[in-house]
Parts: C-alpha cells; sequence; structure tokens
C-alpha cells in the first residue's frame, strides 16, 4: 500500500506545534492529499492545520464546522486538543482548529504560536554600581584596537606590583 502524496508544502511551524512525544500526528489526507492533524490519543481524529481565532472562529460556526480547543501545555512542550461540546464550550479568546472534511476548503492557514513564558515577579537587575573613573577606564580600553590593546598593561601592574603582566 503506497502513502498519499500531499498536494502542497508541509508548513515548517507544524513541526514544533506537533513533536515526537506528542499523541499528535502530521499526516496527508487520504481523500484530497491534504496535510491534516491526526489526534491519535482516543478516538482517531483529523483536523486542519489553520488555527482558528477571532473572525475564523465566527465563520466555523456559520458552516457548521466542529472545532476543538487548542491548549498549549509548556510543562510537556506540546498542545493538546479537548472537545468543545458543540458550540457551548466555544470561547472568543480560545484557539481552536477545524476538523478537517475532504474537499473543503480549510477555515484559516493562520500558524500557531506558542505563548510566551510568563517570568516571575521580582527586583529589576540594576547591574554593578561603578564609579565614574571605571566607566572612563572600561570606554577607553573598549575602543581600543586588538593591536594596542595586546601591550597594555593591567591596572594593578601600573602601581607597580614589580611584575609585569600583560593584559592578554
Amino acid at each position: 500500500m503506497s502513502r498519499p502524496r500531499a498536494r502542497e508544502r508541509k508548513p515548517a511551524w507544524l513541526r514544533t506545534f506537533v513533536s515526537k512525544t506528542s499523541p499528535l500526528v502530521v499526516t496527508v489526507c487520504e481523500g484530497c492529499g491534504l496535510y491534516v492533524i491526526q489526534d491519535r490519543e482516543n478516538v482517531w481524529e483529523s483536523w486542519d492545520y489553520g488555527l482558528v481565532e477571532g473572525d475564523d472562529l465566527t465563520v466555523a460556526i456559520i458552516l457548521g464546522r466542529p472545532v476543538t480547543r487548542v491548549t498549549w501545555l509548556p510543562s510537556v512542550g506540546h498542545p493538546l486538543l479537548r472537545s468543545t461540546c458543540g458550540s457551548a464550550g466555544i470561547m472568543p479568546d480560545g484557539q481552536y482548529l477545524a476538523m478537517h472534511m475532504c474537499h473543503l476548503a480549510r477555515i484559516s492557514v493562520k500558524p500557531f504560536k506558542p505563548p510566551s513564558r510568563e517570568r516571575p515577579p521580582g527586583k529589576p537587575w540594576g547591574g554593578p554600581k561603578l564609579s565614574k573613573q571605571e566607566i572612563a577606564e572600561f570606554k577607553r580600553i573598549w575602543d581600543m584596537p586588538y593591536s594596542q590593546l595586546k601591550h597594555e598593561k593591567t591596572p594593578a601592574n601600573k602601581v607597580g606590583q614589580g611584575k609585569k603582566q600583560t593584559l592578554f
């Protein structure tokens, strides 16, 4: 049995969306040759890969296309698909995938971006406290050409430690 041939290019973002440890699988639909996401956790279902949200969600409801909610799990590193129980479980701020129906156009082809990690609250880093003289010395060394920097003496050895040491 041969594999069905894809009629389109596979979107690059699907590799990050569907990881190797995920119960989701990216495959080609045998009927129409388009890429679909299959949820192989319990009952095998096929979903179009475009992210449905905002106005596209309204279109999906009007067309009567079933949708599934995308829940991103940062601890696991891949999304899970959760059923919505018709239009009752749909929230306007959610992200969804529309069910794949052969030979019908996709509702959306919008790529999925994982949510950004929230940083814990804390003190902003103020950096070290440097004197104006230390800042001026840093700027002087920073702007110095490397050929001259090789022969520069370290500040500690300029005072007269007895040993002559260069920076590099």
